[in-house]
């Protein structure tokens, strides 16, 4: 299958395009952020639109539609851009989201997203993958106030949380057909995440629920992947209990903003303190210069997405240093060199757009 084997392959080569010698940043910047991820979307509808099917290619030479994983990353694009220019990009992201309509596997008991587009009646989906788009579609309904994105949310929740079981002790499967493989941070922590944003939204009771099932997942990814730094382990191999020992920015990010939903949900001080913990060995993921974080970008967008919530919480200054050098790294480096892949251009842009809504970054242009 397409991801297997990748995943730890990319951790030991620590970088992709994007880590390669950029030009030199600073802290002190004139990116206008808005501007910059405009040109980005730009380039992403010349190069990977496929205007007959409403979707995008997985790259400029393979032109067969995006897997989910990257249609995730690029609904999230969309949305950054539908805040700050709605007529541009509030009918693109509708569009986008009627298109993925094609990956939507209705004909099972419980429906989720396919990697790919299907007939239906499939068994290849990823509970990561689904995982992503509840977050999206909570943060699009936010936007919109269109009950299509809670709704389809709350169906795809509950095909996420389908993949909890009892083996290695409990947690979320990676794949929904390799349940004797592995169950992964990058599952269990967005899942618990998504959890914690619908309930924003749901009764009391429902909301109950959901926050119980996100602290149950918190704690068994806790217990079974943290490290003794308070970064995170890529998974677990459910038969023999091996530990992939991969610590990749996106595992560690999802569990910093889950940590902070239940606080925000309980009040409980100690998750506040385990997202600031978990938050702050996230400084071992900046490569040698400080530059960026040495993870591909489609990884490491959510790392800096998870230093901007942190940051708005606590107003910890380090936070907005780490996200903003980044910004401005992959930039510089999309300038000189774009990638290949439409996941990696969908994830400069969305950071860029985070960017743009930090009032420390862009008020002074208007942007905020």
């Amino acid at each position: 299958m397409w991801r297997i084997g990748v995943l730890f392959a990319c951790f030991l080569l620590g970088a992709s395009a994007l880590a390669a010698e950029p030009p030199a940043t600073s802290q002190a910047t004139s990116l206008d952020y808005p501007a910059a991820a405009r040109e980005v979307m730009r380039h992403i509808q010349k190069e990977f639109y496929l205007p007959k099917q409403g979707l995008y290619a997985h790259s400029p030479k393979e032109r067969h539609p995006a897997y989910m994983w990257a249609n995730g990353v690029m609904f999230t694009a969309l949305l950054g851009g539908a805040k700050h220019d709605p007529p541009t990009y509030r009918p693109q992201l509708d569009a986008f989201f009627k298109a993925m309509d094609r990956y939507w596997d209705a004909k099972v008991k419980i429906p989720g997203y396919e990697p790919s587009p299907t007939r239906g009646g499939g068994n290849d989906k990823y509970y990561d993958d689904n995982a992503w788009m509840v977050i999206a579609y909570v943060e699009a309904f936010e936007l919109t106030k269109d009950r299509r994105y809670l709704r389809r949310a709350e169906e795809t929740l509950a095909f996420v949380l389908s993949g909890w079981d009892d083996a290695a002790g409990g947690g979320i499967w990676w794949h929904e057909g390799r349940k004797a493989g592995t169950k992964n941070a990058c599952a269990n922590g967005p899942a618990a995440f998504a959890c914690l944003r619908l309930a924003t939204h749901q009764s009391p009771e429902k909301a109950a629920v959901s926050v119980a099932t996100a602290r149950k997942i918190v704690a068994w990814t806790t217990q079974t992947l943290q490290t003794k730094a308070g970064r995170f382990a890529d998974s677990i191999d459910a038969q023999t209990g091996e530990l992939n020992p991969a610590q990749l920015t996106y595992n560690t990010a999802l569990m910093i903003r889950a940590f902070m939903g239940l606080y925000r949900a309980t009040g409980e001080e100690e998750f506040l303190r385990q997202a600031q913990r978990s938050a702050q060995a996230a400084d071992s993921f900046m490569d040698a210069a400080g530059r960026a974080y040495r993870d591909p970008v489609k990884w490491s967008h959510l790392q800096v997405e998870a230093d901007l919530e942190m940051y708005r919480a606590t107003g910890e200054d380090y936070l907005l240093r780490r996200a903003t050098t980044n910004a401005e790294h992959v930039y510089a480096v999309w300038k000189q060199n774009p990638p290949t892949e439409l996941i990696d251009h969908a994830s400069i842009a969305r950071i860029l757009w985070l960017m743009a809504d930090v009032p420390a970054v862009g008020a002074a242009r208007g942007t905020n």
